[in-house]
């Protein structure tokens, strides 16, 4: 079974913010982190605390719903717009909304998109357990926006970190762009195959061509060398 499904909401009426709570309630799996009456707001808290669902509004002053979630989106595991307008389903859709809910909000419609979401946790909290299985099998899943890879370990290159993100680069010249810490990712490859070189890279050991005083070559690619790292890259390469 999954864990709370954490959510947040945002809504500049606060009435209807009170409605979207009077339903939370009664789902006792849902933990709130945070209930905000603009974008702005919303966005600050979702940036911390990477809530799984977003209740959003679509009209609200300044940033709309739909800017707020084109600019969010492959980042919220199930946004769900709540909203007094019909018209903008077509546009969610293409963001992959996870659900439209129509205003005034409806227990009964409240509970389907909750039946919804908890199959979708239960499927991700399987699809958790066999990426935890792959990783014993050597590969890992990964992510890009809302589409999954299987990587075998053996094609991995190397690891760059880009903020927020991990970019994987792959034998065969894929960039793979994971909303994953460096850091995060490196514990989840193996110890003996792969080694951070720098604190933004990190290297499969099997494909390294050369190594020098503040750098690795790989595949005609050079990944620099940090003073803190080159101990190990020294013991290894010995």
């Amino acid at each position: 079974m999954y864990d709370s499904i954490r959510y947040l909401v945002v809504d500049d009426d606060e009435l209807d913010r009170l409605a979207v709570l009077n339903e939370t309630s009664k789902y006792p799996f849902l933990q709130r982190i945070a209930v905000c009456s603009n974008a702005g707001e919303a966005m600050e808290y979702i940036d911390r605390f990477r809530p799984d669902i977003v209740f959003s509004d679509i009209e609200m002053p300044g940033t709309n719903g739909l800017e707020m979630m084109r600019s969010l989106y492959g980042k919220i595991p199930a946004p769900v717009f709540i909203t007094s307008h019909p018209e903008y389903a077509l546009e969610s859709f293409d963001l992959e909304i996870f659900d439209y809910l129509l205003k005034p909000l409806s227990s009964e419609r409240f509970e389907r998109c909750m039946t919804r979401i908890q199959d979708f946790f239960r499927l991700r909290k399987m699809v958790s357990d066999i990426d935890n299985q792959g990783e014993e099998a050597g590969y890992i899943m990964v992510k890009q926006g809302y589409e999954r890879y299987r990587l075998h370990h053996t094609d991995i290159l190397y690891l760059e970190a880009m903020k927020d993100y991990t970019k994987i680069i792959t034998r065969s010249g894929q960039h793979i762009l994971v909303l994953e810490a460096l850091s995060s990712m490196i514990r989840q490859l193996p110890g003996d195959k792969f080694m951070r070189t720098h604190r933004s890279y990190a290297v499969n050991l099997e494909h390294i061509d050369a190594v020098a005083h503040n750098r690795i070559t790989i595949m005609g690619q050079e990944i620099p060398v940090g003073k803190s790292f080159k101990n190990a890259v020294s013991n290894w390469h010995c």
